[in-house]
């Protein structure tokens, strides 16, 4: 898949521009100081195990248009891929197995998401297959990913995609509790893993973004972060990040929203809870935070985040009947009260960082720098 095309304002800017140029040819030479930039919408984990359009007949409705509106869309993806010629076998059978078919990828990428992390605790439930399956299916279907790979040497390195005149790199990696087999190593395709207590962990991701903050304009720093650590681990390693040459740091993991931090001009998203929950679990298993998120939409430059505005959504828990999972677990933005609530939450969340957020028709405005 191409990067996604420009918005139209850009190119009716772009075609003055040509247009000036021409008609101007014999005139005064004209400059312009304007600097690119562009619009990432960062969404919460994608646990999707069905292409909604299957079952619903206009799924997120509501959502869709604002990611469209983006030039890249940035998502987790929180399943391993089973393509054709994958010989996959799960390597669990509980509610919590989760596999899909390539379509879904279709189906993100119909809806926008062209940047995708594939670091998480479900990169290995199709096993050391599923890793290298997954790689492909993506591969084949132009997303720019990172966070897994034939080697941890591959895994760890930073992918690379140019949008409007900016390069924009991500290094992902996963903070979980999954089996050894799951981590990638010289030898073995998996997960770049990231140990809270391993300095070689650290050292080996630091360096990637190191070598990113080198090649590229903007710097995604993702981190899959649902493991047994001490309190404050994850701020200690979202600010090394930023100091190692981040602009953005963004989180998933235990699928429920979490503050928000300016941090030396970085910013910081600590989790963004869920976009998509193909969960399998019964009615009632998760409680109500889980089903409730924010859309992040950062304008960019090449200095990084100029402002944040987060938009609130609910995911539908779903109801006990036919097609019970395949159609539960999709959001819409919340409006009204619904909506309010869920932008109190993130402000709560975000006032022991510092961060202050001002509510503006309906979502939350953060001001990163200056324009």
């Amino acid at each position: 898949m191409s990067p996604k095309p420009l918005r139209r304002r850009k190119i009716i800017a772009w075609l003055l521009t040509v247009l000036c140029a021409s008609a101007c040819a014999d005139g005064p030479e004209q400059s312009s100081d304007a600097a690119p930039s562009l619009k990432l919408a960062i969404v919460g984990q994608a646990l999707i195990e069905h292409d909604p359009r299957a079952y619903l007949e206009a799924p997120l409705q509501s959502v869709a248009p604002i990611l469209d509106e983006a030039d890249v869309v940035f998502t987790n993806l929180e399943v391993a891929i089973a393509g054709p010629a994958c010989a996959c076998e799960p390597t669990r059978t509980d509610v919590f197995f989760h596999g899909a078919e390539p379509g879904v990828l279709d189906y993100l990428r119909d809806l926008g998401v062209s940047l995708l992390s594939l670091a998480n605790n479900h990169a290995w439930d199709y096993g050391t297959e599923g890793v290298s399956s997954t790689i492909a299916e993506a591969t084949a279907r132009g997303f720019t990913h990172s966070g897994t790979g034939v080697s941890v040497s591959a895994a760890v390195a930073p992918a690379y995609l140019t949008v409007g005149g900016l390069t924009l790199s991500l290094v992902s990696a996963a903070s979980v509790n999954s089996p050894e087999g799951a981590r990638a190593t010289e030898d073995r395709p998996g997960v770049n893993m990231l140990d809270p207590t391993s300095s070689t962990d650290w050292d080996r991701n630091l360096a990637s973004v190191r070598t990113a903050r080198g090649q590229s304009d903007i710097v995604i720093v993702y981190q899959h972060f649902q493991t047994d650590a001490e309190d404050g681990w994850q701020e200690t390693w979202a600010r090394a990040a930023i100091d190692a040459g981040a602009d953005i740091y963004v989180s998933h993991g235990e699928p429920t929203l979490s503050g928000v931090e300016v941090y030396e001009g970085g910013l910081i998203l600590y989790g963004l809870g869920n976009f998509i929950f193909h969960t399998k679990t019964e009615l009632g298993r998760y409680t109500p935070d889980v089903w409730e998120s924010v859309i992040a939409e950062v304008l960019l430059d090449e200095r990084g985040a100029i402002e944040v505005t987060f938009t609130p959504v609910v995911l539908d828990r779903g109801s006990e009947g036919p097609l019970f999972f395949e159609t539960r677990g999709y959001p819409e933005v919340a409006e009204g009260e619904a909506g309010e609530f869920i932008l109190a939450r993130l402000i709560e969340l975000s006032v022991p960082y510092g961060t202050a957020l001002e509510l503006v028709d309906g979502t939350a405005m953060l001001q990163v720098r200056p324009r």
